[in-house]
């Protein structure tokens, strides 16, 4: 065993990621930290205009970025999404598969097929292709690389009436350890964050309601809610050589919500 002390490099340098759902909110903090870890970054999102705004943030900034409108659920479009990527840039080697939905919060009995279509379509079918296309590239490319979906405390957890968000947060837990164990033989590592109350435009609402924030902090170990950047800072390290020996994990990042 050596005995020199080494401290692992978050480095990105040389790499290109993909991070889905990216122009705001966790998807634009994990692209800020991945580009200023040298990484030239691909950023979507449903909406063109947000992925030029956050294409030229990064370019004033002196990051390599690429930003594309697509709908995840729409697998033609995600396959040409990597296309795209592999001809701007030459290569990809990291998913961030962080496009997602809230869906319907309602009683199971009062969900429709539309609804859970709508949720489920995005929520896991979009995590399914996006990260089968991107492993068929990288094992093509015969570099391995790094797959990180993001799934939700919901997904461990079963409160009531989050069925449709709650089944596919943890459809993509398990999926994320098929993925690990099938793809493990090219070199690629598969891994799930599962944020819990994280203060972003989606949940600022629901955390401004006084009562409401009161009875899920109550819940939450650590007694305050989650920054974007907690679960950036995370989807860093399993980017980087720093978890090299990690695969088909889960990593709650929700201040100890999981074990209240």
């Amino acid at each position: 065993m050596s005995s020199v002390f080494r401290t692992p490099a978050f480095d990105l340098t040389g790499k290109v990621a993909l991070v889905t759902g990216a122009t705001r909110g966790i998807g634009y903090a994990i692209a800020a930290e991945f580009a200023a870890a040298g990484a030239a970054v691909a950023v979507t999102s449903r909406k063109a205009s947000d992925c030029a705004r956050v294409q030229k943030e990064f370019e004033d900034k002196g990051y390599k970025c690429l930003g594309m409108a697509v709908d995840v659920s729409d697998v033609g479009k995600v396959d040409q999404l990597i296309d795209d990527i592999v001809g701007a840039f030459g290569h990809i080697d990291i998913l961030v598969n962080n496009a997602g939905i809230g869906g319907k919060e309602a009683p199971i009995l009062d969900i429709s097929p539309e609804e859970w279509d709508q949720t489920h379509n995005i929520d896991l079918k979009g995590v399914y292709f996006c990260a089968k296309a991107a492993a068929l590239r990288m094992k093509s490319q015969g570099t391995g690389g790094r797959i990180i979906n993001m799934a939700s405390a919901a997904g461990i957890l079963a409160p009531k009436y989050i069925s449709v968000y709650g089944s596919a947060k943890a459809a993509v837990i398990h999926l994320t350890k098929i993925m690990a164990n099938e793809w493990a033989r090219y070199g690629i590592n598969v891994n799930t964050i599962a944020p819990g109350y994280i203060v972003t435009d989606m949940t600022r609402d629901v955390m401004a309601d006084e009562k409401n924030a009161s009875a899920v902090m109550k819940k939450i170990a650590l007694r305050r809610f989650g920054e974007v950047n907690d679960v950036a800072d995370v989807a860093l390290f399993l980017a980087t050589e720093a978890s090299k020996y990690m695969t088909g994990a889960l990593l709650p990042v929700d201040g100890g919500m999981v074990i209240c």
